[in-house]
């Protein structure tokens, strides 16, 4: 499955941007990101963002439906920063990052704080990452 990257906009030696990220976010699909997503973080992390069992993200990725608002937009909040992540490192390391506990959101995963809703924290957690501060 081809990545999803915005290289042509940014260029091949650009530093990931704010820019970079958005546009990744929402120059895809809904269908695309949660299968670069899944493919990435795997099914059982995507579920936990969403608060959803496996079966529902297996039933998305087999069926493609139009996502309700709140879903589609913690879709396209969570790949802007897996988008911002990966494009800093590496995919292996934007993995890392979204399940490993992070200082900055006081000891709670990225995933665990996107769950609650709370995307503009780890956005900014993710801006602190990629900035090396």
């Amino acid at each position: 499955m081809p990545k999803i990257r915005a290289a042509a906009v940014a260029g091949p030696t650009a530093t990931p941007t704010r820019t970079n990220s958005h546009n990744n976010s929402i120059g895809s699909g809904a269908d695309a990101i949660l299968r670069t997503l899944v493919n990435s973080l795997g099914k059982k992390a995507v579920a936990a963002i969403f608060g959803k069992d496996v079966r529902t993200i297996d039933r998305w990725l087999k069926s493609p439906t139009r996502l309700d608002m709140d879903n589609e937009r913690l879709l396209r909040d969570s790949f802007q920063i897996y988008s911002l992540i990966e494009e800093a490192d590496d995919a292996h390391v934007a993995r890392a990052w979204f399940l490993g506990m992070n200082p900055n959101l006081g000891d709670h995963s990225p995933i665990e704080v996107l769950a609650e809703g709370r995307a503009r924290e780890v956005v900014a957690a993710a801006r602190v990452f990629v900035n090396g501060a």
